[in-house]
């Protein structure tokens, strides 16, 4: 009997914490002739996702693909339900597309589901669409919408629980921008956005609404399963195919398959990630892949990992030729502590033995290139790990002011000398931005530390009446930093490479003097204008800096990715906003930044990604400190590369109390 306990133990015991791998391939690249969607190589796609998940424990029966007339809009949806039927708890699931993407305008309503920062809804065509609008028999109804994905892959993530996992691959375009030859790249996308004149688009797109909706990603219970998402282009970019041993393939899908034979057992999909990223820009150096979800999962498993610090490398640089370089680019600059001379060590991914050593010969605000002693493959990944770090860019001066100066006093002030040593950044003298008061505090002592207009900046009752603790030391100096980067966004210039294509304006919703400084009050309505004079797309972070200097991010906008924010080539986005109930009086600003490719700065003000997830520019708040010692040697630039491009523009207006 005790043996027949020990089998029904372990039977159900299996039954329970079995895991199935799951996973639905559509691929469409044959449409109907009427349709006149031209042809593109999906199909071919098939076996290599099929194989790399075979390799991986996806066994045949369990991978459904749906290919050309099977992939019906209503066909993809019931195939994904089923997904969700045949799902139960720590499950694996995997859904990848491929085929062509097209822009289309977003809902009417918010109950409909309009959420789209740009007006337009980014859409798969499955076989039954059709790329044009047409009043009596195609209106937009057979468009596989974002907004018609998410219940259903919802429904998934809950049945598959928080031991479960979920990625979706897809290779397609959001949208299409029709300035590539088509004739020479194939690319997987409607170039023109689905005309819709039942529903055109407003001259306002006001969100306030739809934005606190965070789409795929909001916040859900914990007991659903996290979703990673990889998509071969960011939301305003074509997809262009690849060609591997004379055969047309998609991008992403053949990425994926290289990469995933890399991985190894508790890699992550971060890892993947970038392995996928070097490839894709190897073949096509523009094209900016996106991932979205917790990329520290564990590929195929509910398992995490904690988060390291990696900064890794792009091989190559614009404009270089051929599958290997010497030179690499680092998307962190000047403003990371990094200096022209600095050594660093390179190392090909999740490996520990050193690869080649390497040098930095070229400095930009937020992005450094440098010469490797041996050559890298484009192809390969790599993680570099710097040496040494440059003195920080910003320094500050404090003043000690001492009330009384009696025995405990005097202790507390050679303890505030000495524990501000090994910051290089703070020195101590009476022409000062800071002043620290000691002063009498009852039966104790208090310090205070204000700014050069009087403004608290930190205050503390002193322990033991002659000591700081060391949570009070740890907040003083976090104390000072705020303050010095703060100083540093008010009193950035504007300028830069693309700040000659952007302008920016505050236009109040009431009538106002347009020869006069802007004058709001509390909850007065307006709107940010921000306009592309240029020929290429930007993407556009702003920052709000209030008067008493504490620092919203506006845009990229909560859950959104930073890729959504981009003002397209002479074009402009219109933000309708209004002023924040507890506003402090005074002057407020609002600095534009804009760049190439997209960047995310709510990681340094509300710390929800880690830094190894910033772009360079995104850790200039972060490393504008810097408390070691040693100096860098300067040696030569690599002259033939084009230094950075960025814009910064400022726009202001001010608060008054009514």
């Amino acid at each position: 009997m005790k043996y027949l306990y020990i089998f029904l133990f372990l039977f159900f015991s299996g039954k329970t914490f079995s895991q199935n791998k799951l996973a639905l391939i559509v691929a469409v690249g044959e449409y109907p002739v009427a349709s006149k969607i031209k042809p593109i190589a999906s199909v071919n796609d098939v076996k290599y996702i099929k194989a790399a998940l075979s390799r991986n424990g996806f066994e045949e029966k369990n991978i459904d693909t749906l290919i050309n007339s099977k992939a019906t809009k209503a066909a993809i949806l019931n195939a994904i339900t089923q997904l969700a039927v045949k799902a139960k708890q720590n499950d694996i699931v995997v859904i990848h597309f491929s085929c062509h993407g097209q822009q289309i305008r977003d809902q009417k309503t918010i109950e409909l589901g309009k959420d789209e920062d740009d007006g337009y809804d980014e859409a798969f065509l499955p076989y039954d669409a059709m790329p044009k609008y047409n009043p009596t028999r195609y209106k937009g109804q057979n468009h596989l919408r974002d907004d018609d994905l998410y219940p259903v892959l919802l429904a998934i993530r809950k049945k598959l629980g928080a031991t479960g996992s979920l990625l979706v691959l897809l290779d397609a375009c959001h949208s299409g921008t029709g300035t590539r030859d088509e004739s020479f790249a194939v690319t997987r996308g409607e170039p023109i956005p689905f005309p819709d004149p039942e529903n055109p688009m407003d001259s306002v797109i006001n969100l306030s609404e739809a934005e606190a909706r965070q789409g795929f990603f909001e916040a859900v219970a914990d007991s659903v399963s996290n979703m990673v998402v990889i998509s071969a282009s960011s939301p305003q970019q074509v997809n262009k195919q690849i060609i591997i041993n004379n055969e047309e393939l998609g991008s992403l899908s053949y990425s994926f398959y290289k990469a995933l034979n890399d991985m190894s057992a508790g890699n992550t999909y971060e890892l993947l990630f970038e392995k996928i990223r070097a490839n894709m820009q190897a073949f096509i150096p523009e094209q900016i892949p996106m991932l979205e979800g917790n990329g520290l999962q564990q590929i195929f498993s509910g398992k995490y990992k904690p988060k390291a610090e990696k900064i890794y490398i792009r091989v190559g640089y614009r404009g270089s030729t051929g599958n290997e370089d010497s030179i690499f680019m680092v998307d962190r600059g000047l403003m990371d502590n990094i200096a022209s001379g600095t050594n660093c060590t390179i190392y090909q991914a999740e490996s520990k033995e050193i690869y080649t050593t390497a040098s930095i010969k070229k400095v930009d605000n937020f992005r450094s290139y440098g010469v490797a002693a041996k050559r890298l493959n484009k192809n390969d990944l790599y993680e570099v790990k710097m040496d040494e770090e440059s003195y920080g860019n910003l320094q500050a001066v404090l003043k000690l002011s001492i009330v009384e100066a009696d025995a405990a006093t005097k202790v507390i002030e050679k303890q505030v000398k000495q524990f501000i040593k090994p910051y290089s950044f703070l020195t101590i003298a009476d022409q000062a931005d800071f002043q620290l008061e000691i002063k009498n505090d009852g039966a104790g002592k208090r310090a205070e530390l204000t700014d050069r207009n009087n403004k608290p900046v930190w205050s503390a009752g002193i322990v033991n009446k002659d000591s700081l603790s060391d949570e009070q030391k740890k907040l003083f100096i976090a104390n000072i930093k705020k303050e010095l980067r703060i100083k540093y966004l008010r009193t950035m210039p504007d300028g830069g490479e693309l700040a000659q294509f952007i302008s920016a304006e505050i236009v109040p919703a009431k009538a106002y003097n347009k020869s006069a400084a802007i004058e709001l009050e509390i909850g007065d309505g307006f709107s940010l204008h921000i306009k592309n004079n240029g020929n290429q797309n930007l993407y556009y972070t702003v920052l709000d800096i209030y008067p008493d200097n504490k620092v919203d991010i506006l845009y990229p906008y909560k859950g959104k990715e930073p890729a959504d924010y981009v003002v397209e080539k002479n074009n402009v986005v219109i933000r309708k906003l209004s002023v924040s109930k507890d506003s402090p009086a005074g002057l407020e600003f609002l600095k534009i930044i804009v760049s190439k490719e997209p960047m995310d700065l709510r990681s340094v003000f509300e710390k929800k990604i880690t830094r190894a997830d910033m772009q360079s520019f995104q850790t200039v708040l972060d490393d504008l400190f810097n408390e070691k010692t040693g100096k860098a040697a300067t040696r030569g630039d690599i002259s033939a590369i084009k230094a950075e491009e960025i814009g910064i523009i400022s726009v202001s207006f001010i608060i008054k109390k009514s």
